[in-house]
């Protein structure tokens, strides 16, 4: 019997992500490899377009197919394996007894595909048979990787699923070098630990030394304005301590700037207590924005009254689908609307929606409805109706802002088992007027922690990592009251 390994390297993947604690990954990992007695030969599946120095190794299959099993089909057959395990060539982490325990799952139980749910990218692999491979029907057209198509259709498959301890789930960790901010932490954990942790070491690394999570915002939501012409039933501007007006523009160009210094992907939230689109320059804004390389995702929450045609055509020329537009609308039609959101602009609204969708890049429009007693009485009438425009639906969690407006939620989804804030590892609210809230339950900024017209969003970030570390160690800010917030367990991108 042959079992092979197949290195993967993804097409967004270069030598610079390969290189970790200055060594080569491709060749660590091979030795890595090869060091167990079950494999009998490591391979290298490598995108067309690369260039690099895996280019003089042997052992190397191009990707010319425009699907995985294609491919897999003439790795098979040129290779005579039986079963391959497939692995990424970013993979620092990449633990041997964790493969050893996986393949010893696949050989013992004879499943046709192995994975793990709960062992993070980076630390395991997938096993296909070759049986699978070869009882797949050919096809000439792109689709996902094969063993999302699987995952998607677990039930017409032979499967085993690995399941190895610790849990480490609830991080959202992968350990994969192509990512800047998981390179970052892996290489602090690494520093922290003296070696390269094994699977059965991450927890306790971590629970250890939890500061080599917090390296940077991911997710920064920006308030625009405070501005808004609905008066939603659980919106909680109107219990604000004083109106907020609209950023100026030096205030939003420091927060571009100050994420520059990290050298981390983020995303950008136009939220807040208003509605973006009022505000005179929020085109100037996004333009801005998009100009940052670091910027993955700007993410629009907006309530659909001004997404009108100019809106509409400045999407249309935002490539690659950058912006994010998610539109609050609780109601399916002009009765239903006006109930949660206190005006009658559906019409308008639904226009809006049906027009974005013919410029929107799949996976950049979404319509969101919010999870309480009033909208539990039409929500499936809702999901029929918004099914048949072909947009998304985001099924909201109500956020009470810490008894701010009434409870509306007619379920509570808490986890049973209390976990570190995601919010305060790697989420910044910037308030109208610049200052830094502790978080978005501070929607005053009675606990701010400064202003961006006074100071950098570096050095106010920092100022969050003590009250970070106390919340990974279960001490729990007063004010605001950390300890009866229930929004620990949420989180953004």
């Amino acid at each position: 019997m042959k079992i092979s390994v197949l290195m993967y390297l993804d097409s967004y993947i270069t030598d610079e992500d390969l290189s970790f604690a200055e060594l080569y990954l491709p060749e660590v990992l091979g030795e890595r490899l090869r060091g167990m007695e079950e494999v009998s030969e490591v391979y290298y599946a490598l995108p067309e377009g690369y260039s690099g120095k895996l280019d003089s190794v042997s052992g190397i299959f191009r990707i010319t197919e425009k699907n995985e099993s294609e491919f897999l089909k003439r790795f098979f057959n040129e290779t005579g394996s039986d079963h391959v395990i497939k692995v990424y060539a970013d993979s620092p982490f990449l633990d041997p007894e964790v493969i050893r325990g996986m393949l010893d799952v696949h050989i013992s139980c004879h499943p046709e595909f192995t994975y793990s749910e709960n062992v993070p990218p980076g630390y395991c692999c997938e096993i296909f048979s070759r049986d699978l491979v070869e009882s797949l029907p050919e096809s000439s057209e792109e689709h996902l990787p094969l063993s999302s198509v699987i995952r998607s259709n677990i039930h017409h498959f032979d499967v085993e699923i690995y399941y190895s301890d610790p849990d480490v789930r609830d991080t959202r960790l992968s350990f994969r070098s192509g990512n800047p901010r998981e390179k970052v932490t892996m290489e602090r954990m690494l520093e922290k630990h003296g070696a390269v942790p094994r699977y059965a070491e991450i927890r306790d690394v971590i629970i250890g030394n939890p500061g080599v999570l917090f390296n940077g915002p991911s997710f920064i939501e920006v308030e625009l304005t405070g501005r808004c012409n609905l008066d939603c039933l659980f919106c909680y501007r109107k219990t604000l301590a004083c109106e907020h007006g609209d950023m100026e523009l030096p205030v939003f160009m420091s927060i571009v700037e100050g994420m520059r210094s990290f050298r981390l992907p983020y995303s950008i939230c136009l939220g807040g207590s208003g509605e973006p689109l009022m505000h005179s320059q929020f085109y100037r804004v996004c333009e801005a924005a998009l100009k940052e390389e670091l910027l993955s995702t700007i993410v629009v929450e907006t309530n659909g009254i001004y997404a009108d045609d100019n809106f509409r055509s400045f999407l249309s020329t935002a490539a690659g689908g950058v912006i994010k537009v998610i539109v609050n609308i609780n109601g399916y039609d002009r009765e239903t609307y006006r109930a949660l959101h206190g005006d009658d602009y559906f019409e308008q609204v639904y226009q809006n929606i049906v027009k974005l969708k013919e410029v929107a890049e799949p996976g950049s429009l979404y319509v969101q409805i919010m999870k309480i007693n009033e909208t539990d009485t039409f929500l499936d009438r809702y999901y029929d109706f918004w099914e048949k425009t072909g947009v998304p639906i985001i099924l909201q969690k109500q956020n009470v802002y810490q008894g701010r407006i009434q409870d509306r939620r007619y379920s509570d989804l808490s986890p049973i088992e209390r976990i570190s804030c995601w919010h305060l590892q790697r989420d910044m609210f910037v308030l109208a007027d610049g200052r830094i809230a502790f978080c978005k339950q501070d929607v005053d900024g009675i606990n701010a922690r400064g202003s961006l017209k006074d100071t950098t969003l570096p050095v106010l970030f920092e100022c969050a990592r003590n009250d970070f570390l106390q919340d990974y160690q279960g001490s729990y800010r007063t004010s605001p009251d950390c300890r009866s917030c229930d929004e620990w367990y949420t989180f953004n991108l």
